[in-house]
């Protein structure tokens, strides 16, 4: 039988830790890639005048005048493709509530409503999470839009007009979403789900006892 020298076995298992530390780190940004890619929703961002305290209560205003025009159109909805169809052809409607709400509080500021990809940070809806990316979005931004903003998901409807602006779930479509854990951010994959685990014959013999 050979026998392995305290030396020898002490540099093969650090050459052995050296090259799995390497293949866990270059293994991991493509898994990350893999499981956090944006989820097919519509959503919803209203961007302020401003910070100032008048302004963000404008904002949420302008919020609800439009949830209050798109929460019945978007229940009809059983794809993502006749979403954005139904807020693209409501755009002038769009424009013209958001315009009377902004006259009806004394303002006179613009307001611009617009389709297209945006990229949000991630967001975590009741049990559903939504990764950080590009999502398709109808944007509304307020005057000089420099203020803090306020989003959520118009399809599937999870947006009810919740005045603390956390979005709770008004219904699913036809078609489920692929399915994501539930989750705040920074947590990780609930346990037994994702997990992989790693056996060495080499790496067992160097560890065996002498």
């Amino acid at each position: 039988m050979v026998r392995v020298s305290p030396a020898f076995r002490s540099v093969a298992l650090f050459s052995l830790l050296l090259l799995f530390c390497s293949g866990v780190a270059l293994f991991l940004p493509h898994l990350e890639v893999r499981t956090e890619q944006p989820l097919p929703l519509l959503r919803l961002h209203v961007v302020a005048p401003s910070d100032d305290a008048a302004d963000q209560a404008l904002k949420l205003k302008v919020r609800d005048a439009i949830l209050a025009l798109l929460d019945p159109q978007m229940a009809e909805c059983s794809s993502m493709e006749a979403s954005r169809e139904k807020v693209m052809a409501a755009l002038p409607d769009i424009q013209r509530v958001a315009e009377a709400q902004i006259r009806a509080e004394g303002y006179t500021y613009t307001v611009q409503p617009e389709i297209g990809r945006f990229f949000f940070p991630k967001k975590v809806y009741g049990t559903l999470t939504a990764p950080a990316g590009e999502y398709d979005a109808l944007r509304v931004v307020i005057g000089s839009g420099q203020g803090a903003n306020w989003w959520c998901v118009l399809y599937p409807p999870l947006c009810l007009s919740d005045r603390t602006g956390v979005a709770v779930t008004s219904g699913l479509p036809e078609a489920p979403l692929p399915p994501v854990a539930p989750a705040v951010d920074g947590a990780s994959a609930p346990h037994g789900e994702g997990r992989w685990e790693v056996r060495s014959k080499v790496w067992e013999l160097m560890t065996a006892a002498p």
